[in-house]
């Protein structure tokens, strides 16, 4: 029994020796693992921020593709809306009590209001200042108004949610010397 005693006494610092190598290799393979959860949760982060980024992106330009397809579909109607103003502007006295005239009177106010709910105003023109963002200059008359204020609309421009897609061609005015 001594004998077992003592080659347990001989044994254990070896045991020991053994249990804290391999205590350090598992605090190594622990450091290493925390080490990796970093570098996977850091990647994860940036891989979710670049989808976030791209939906974002996709998303404007949808946003732009869609803005590009109703400019286009708009530009192609305008001249059909002129004519409208045209024949209003030109309608002969005797038939403006005319059933049929106020009839089509009746679809080109539907017409505007259909244009209003998408987006669609018109670019301001008589009495404001002439501005080249929004107005193309088609004639300059004498006036006893300031320089640049617009005197007759020619066509009438567009804005589409706040962005002109057409500008009014207009008529401005040049002071009196």
């Amino acid at each position: 029994m001594e004998e077992e005693s003592q080659e347990k006494k001989e044994e254990t610092p070896k045991l020991l020796e053994e249990a804290w190598a391999e205590v350090g290799m598992l605090r190594e393979k622990l450091a290493q693992s925390e080490k990796e959860k970093e570098e996977f949760l850091d990647l994860s982060r940036r891989m979710k921020a670049d989808f976030a980024n791209a939906k974002k992106d996709q998303e404007k330009m949808m946003a732009g593709y869609a803005q590009f397809a109703a400019t286009e579909a708009l530009l192609k109607f305008f001249p059909v809306i002129d004519s409208f103003d045209l024949a209003v502007k030109h309608l002969p006295k005797d038939l403006e009590g005319n059933a049929w005239v106020k009839g089509m009177i009746s679809i080109k106010q539907q017409l505007d209001g259909a244009l209003k709910d998408m987006g669609v105003a018109p670019v301001p023109t008589v009495g404001t200042p002439f501005s080249p963002d929004m107005h193309e200059a088609i004639a300059h008359e004498e006036s006893d108004k300031d320089d640049g204020i617009i005197l007759e609309e020619y066509q009438r421009g567009y804005m589409l949610n706040g962005k002109v897609i057409r500008p009014a061609s207009v008529k401005i005015s040049q002071k009196n010397k």
